[in-house]
């Protein structure tokens, strides 16, 4: 009996990957989405609410950029993608997601904030030395 029920659950969520597909009977979890599956897709607001509350905390654990720093790198950011993991540069360059990294392609927000970290670090060696040329130049 029971083999009979598991051969039944098996048909229906064969019959449900052939009917609906796979991303509709299981999508796949948020910061997780494979390349191309969805394309012009924004960061909810709770998304960005993440994002920012992490990209806090690695800045603070990773480079100690607390307060004003953390001020600078979140003004920053918030002008450049609204910490949306998504963003795409309207100006046609190929500049993506939360700090806008030319040539990014991954859309883990955890990801994208650790390189833009590092990116700021090693080009300007504090956030507010590149909002600075940022608020200068709108670009960094």
């Amino acid at each position: 009996m029971k083999k009979v029920i598991r051969n039944g659950l098996i048909l229906v969520v064969a019959l449900g990957l052939l009917l609906v597909g796979q991303d509709k009977l299981f999508p796949p979890p948020v910061g997780q989405i494979p390349h191309g599956v969805i394309e012009n897709r924004k960061a909810t607001q709770d998304e960005k609410k993440h994002n920012r509350k992490i990209a806090k905390e690695y800045a603070a654990a990773g480079w100690g950029w607390r307060g004003r720093e953390w001020e600078c790198l979140q003004s920053l950011w918030t002008s450049e993608s609204r910490f949306d993991n998504y963003a795409k540069n309207q100006r046609g360059s190929s500049a993506y997601g939360i700090a806008q990294l030319l040539g990014e392609q991954d859309v883990r927000s955890e990801y994208q904030i650790l390189r833009g970290l590092r990116y700021v670090d090693k080009r300007y060696s504090t956030p507010c030395k590149a909002y600075k040329f940022f608020l200068k130049h709108n670009y960094y």
